[in-house]
């Protein structure tokens, strides 16, 4: 790959550790692009115009634009095939793209959940006065759609009632999923490791930051799963932030 690989990515994104982890399992060098979504980099009009959903991560790869982590992770294994991280038998490639289906589902509840708790914290850490929400929002994006949301997020308090909703939903879905490991499988997908595996551990890893300190002893066999997972090089090498004042980060796999 001659081109630059360039990732829009945030701190504390799943989605976009997703992309990171399989950048550098396949030993590819790139540079982050750094977005601040508590004051909705993500909506700038120039963003929007790579990717309409208003999301990280987002990937460039000379003039090419790719979105969606998921699509991106198959973007990387179709150009850069070594080492594999997709079955290449057709049912196990549709076990890998049943449990990405899997955490997008559950994802939804989840980030209800991270709305109300951690996103909350973040906007508070970002700024405190609704007047400088205001200007520095209005700065990005004209929707006012954007500001009143982080206005809700900033102002009012947790709804406890809500997060106890999507305990309840989330519970479910991990509940089958320890099920689904008690067959004493390492990955998720065949004997070694692959995007399924890439799909569902970053969000997991934050379910302490939605409450839910019960994780662990909740769930043991998924919490096993994860230590192989933080086993592997690629997951603390995937945990990069931005030094202080930093836009872009350089990355050499």
């Amino acid at each position: 790959m001659a081109d630059s690989l360039i990732l829009y990515d945030a701190p504390n994104s799943p989605c976009a550790r997703r992309v990171r982890m399989c950048l550098l399992e396949k030993g590819i060098d790139f540079e982050i692009h750094w977005m601040n979504l508590a004051l909705m980099d993500q909506k700038q009009a120039w963003y929007l115009k790579m990717n309409p959903n208003g999301l990280v991560p987002t990937l460039k790869h000379g003039d090419r634009v790719v979105y969606e982590s998921n699509v991106i992770n198959e973007y990387l294994e179709a150009i850069h095939p070594e080492p594999a991280l997709m079955p290449k038998d057709e049912y196990g490639q549709a076990q890998v793209r049943m449990w990405i289906a899997f955490e997008l589902e559950w994802s939804k509840p989840f980030r209800d959940a991270i709305y109300e708790t951690f996103a909350k914290d973040r906007l508070r850490s970002n700024i405190d006065d609704p007047a400088k929400l205001e200007a520095e929002i209005g700065k990005r994006t004209s929707n006012p759609f954007y500001l009143r949301f982080a206005r809700k997020v900033l102002a009012e308090p947790r709804d406890e009632a809500l997060l106890q909703d999507k305990y309840d939903l989330l519970h479910e879905k991990m509940a089958w999923w320890e099920d689904k490991l008690s067959d004493g499988r390492d990955w998720l997908v065949g004997d070694t490791f692959t995007f399924a595996d890439i799909a569902m551990a970053p969000r997991t890893d934050m379910f302490e930051l939605i409450g839910m300190t019960d994780f662990a002893t909740r769930y043991p066999r998924i919490t096993a799963f994860m230590g192989r997972v933080k086993a592997r090089p690629s997951w603390a090498a995937s945990q990069i932030l931005p030094e202080a004042g930093a836009t872009t980060t350089k990355v050499a796999a």
